[in-house]
């Protein structure tokens, strides 16, 4: 893939050529800290009839591996973006935020880091944050975690047996489209504003979907969609100021870069069915590790889940997670937390470069923990999203792991990057025990490697 970028006339214009056959042209019209492209994103080509490019994140921790502090310093800084806008004051040490997202060195993270582990800052008034399933759930608790006065839902695709869904919206150019909420009712049911965040708005229908359908039950004045990047054309623009008139609300958006985008072509490659070597491969030999004896509690819900075979799995949720919602009280306990956690996993480090990899939804717990692991640390997480591996260079893809979900084995899971990082040892973080068969899919993507940690989190 190349990245042409005419800096003379059209300084915020670039063209994305991806598989030599498809462009993509991108003009940024907004950019308050001054970021350049390459600090956030690159371009990949997505296998999806309704949207054939991906804008792969190099500060979210989903599909490429990075240090596990960016994700978080780079919800600091969107948050900021928010901050600024509602209340025109500037958060502390936003300075050290700019700069640790364009140049991410071990002394720029642990200074931005430290500003984000002390912000508390104050809005004028309470604010509901909601993160979109399953690529912004780390990136909204990310955003929420830098507020006082502030409570935080995830979005779920999971379907859980037994449990009221307060909230559910579609989102349209995804694999798997449907979105629940299952936060108690007290989450939604008052007049605070709400703050939707999402990686990247295309063309705003997924939070328009969810502001209807929040409308319905528990209506009010104000919104905000909070996202790193923001395509919304000027059709998109104008059906988003429709809709306020028609649902009687006021929509803010704010982002770390604004423009628009056009695709010419297509990216030309053909998608083979995923090997995954189910019977080819011997499963590894992994060591499960158990977080019980802790001296810190390991706060949970018993609900259970439903598969899409019916499968019912009845082990504990997290707490922690915002998916049945959470208020600011608790971040000091969620940090305090994480940290034991981390430095305890650090006793069961055999090597200098490690993986810690989330899985699905689960994303913040998992990168925040390995904040505390030591040095040497990659992170990022599973995705269902199918994004087309080439091996060169300047394309930011390069190899790809697919597998049936342990969670639900009807549904394709993939890792990007991880068979040429060299690593000597995995974690992989769950916020349920899996059982051993449900495993075997994943474990065997991991054969060959000197070491492999299964984590359960509940």
């Amino acid at each position: 893939m190349k990245t042409s970028h005419s800096s003379i006339y059209y300084p915020s214009n670039y063209t994305h050529e991806v598989c030599e056959s498809m462009q993509v042209h991108v003009q940024i019209e907004q950019n308050p800290y001054d970021l350049s492209v390459g600090n956030l994103y690159e371009m990949a080509a997505r296998i999806n009839k309704k949207r054939s490019f991906l804008f792969v994140s190099k500060v979210l921790g989903k599909h490429i591996p990075i240090s596990p502090e960016v994700p978080m310093i780079a919800s600091a800084l969107l948050a900021s973006v928010y901050y600024e806008g509602k209340t025109t004051k500037q958060m502390p040490g936003k300075e050290l935020l700019i700069e640790a997202v364009k140049d991410s060195s071990p002394k720029n993270l642990q200074a931005a880091y430290s500003i984000v582990q002390q912000l508390q800052c104050q809005l004028d008034e309470p604010v509901v944050f909601i993160g979109f399933a399953e690529t912004a759930t780390a990136l909204g608790h990310g955003v929420f975690d830098c507020f006082s006065d502030a409570t935080y839902i995830h979005s779920t695709r999971e379907v859980l047996a037994d449990q009221e869904v307060i909230l559910y919206f579609e989102e349209e150019h995804s694999h798997a489209t449907d979105q629940r909420c299952y936060a108690p009712e007290q989450y939604l049911n008052n007049d605070h504003s709400i703050c939707l965040v999402d990686d990247e708005i295309t063309t705003g229908k997924t939070a328009l979907n969810i502001i209807a359908s929040i409308q319905k039950r528990f209506p009010r004045k104000e919104y905000t969609i909070l996202s790193l990047l923001d395509w919304r054309s000027e059709e998109d623009q104008q059906r988003l100021k429709a809709f306020e008139k028609l649902h009687d609300v006021r929509i803010s958006t704010y982002a770390l870069l604004t423009g628009t985008i056009q695709v010419e072509g297509t990216p030309g490659l053909a998608e083979g069915t995923p090997i995954i070597g189910e019977s080819i491969v011997e499963v590894p030999g992994y060591e499960r590790i158990s977080l019980k004896s802790l001296p810190i509690p390991l706060p949970h819900y018993t609900y259970s889940s439903i598969d899409s075979s019916g499968f019912k799995n009845g082990s504990n949720y997290s707490a922690l997670t915002g998916r049945f919602g959470i208020p600011s009280d608790n971040k000091q306990d969620v940090e305090a937390y994480c940290q034991r956690v981390g430095e305890y996993l650090q006793k069961y480090r055999t090597g200098k470069r490690a993986l810690c990899l989330g899985t699905g939804e689960f994303m913040h717990i998992p990168m925040k923990t390995a904040v505390y692991m030591g040095e040497g640390i990659s992170y990022h997480s599973t995705t269902r999203s199918p994004i087309f591996p080439i091996d060169q260079e300047s394309y930011p893809i390069k190899n790809r792991m697919a597998f049936e979900s342990p969670e639900d084995p009807a549904t394709m899971n993939y890792a990007y990057n991880v068979s040429d990082m060299e690593y000597d040892e995995v974690f992989l973080f769950f916020e349920r025990p899996i059982d051993d068969n449900r495993l075997e899919p994943i474990l065997r993507q991991f054969k060959g490697f000197p070491a492999i940690n299964i984590v359960d989190f509940t």
